[in-house]
């Protein structure tokens, strides 16, 4: 990435999960370059809309698309105390990842959340992160998402 060090990370207040995905928008930066941050919000919406994103484990991977996008954008926003993201599996969210991804980057996109289910399916890597623990692994994810090269967890 060049120019300017963009936000990718962020703690979140809101307790409501669209409150919460528009806090990470809103709140990290590597979002201010889309061309329409509006339209994205929707789409992450009404994604949403559609099927809870929550994937369990504390963890939901919100996402929307736009065309002409020329590469993936994630962001991470934590939430202490956690979201419902959905009635029917009531385990609160904490991890919040939002993907901003076109049709035409698929790969990409699949690629991205590939490598990020490999990092949040450790339960070591999920009680590091929600004890605020500085480990090498939370340091090495955090500079995977400021690179926005995601890459598959590898024993640390």
């Amino acid at each position: 990435m060049t120019g300017k060090l963009k936000r990718v990370f962020t703690y979140i207040e809101s307790t409501d999960k669209f409150d919460a995905i528009d806090e990470v928008i809103s709140k990290c930066t590597i979002f201010d370059e889309l061309e329409d941050k509006e339209k994205f919000i929707r789409a992450v919406h009404r994604r949403e809309k559609i099927q809870s994103t929550g994937i369990g484990h504390g963890v939901a991977i919100a996402h929307g698309k736009l065309s002409h996008l020329d590469r993936c954008r994630i962001a991470l926003g934590y939430s202490d105390d956690g979201i419902i993201f959905d009635e029917h599996y009531p385990d609160p969210v904490h991890l919040v990842f939002v993907i901003a991804s076109s049709q035409s980057r698929q790969a990409e996109y699949i690629h991205a959340v590939s490598n990020i289910l490999s990092w949040v399916h450790d339960d070591s890597f999920r009680k590091d992160f929600s004890e605020k623990r500085h480990t090498r692994q939370i340091k090495a994810f955090l500079e995977i998402l400021i690179r926005q090269e995601f890459l598959p967890r590898l024993i640390l």
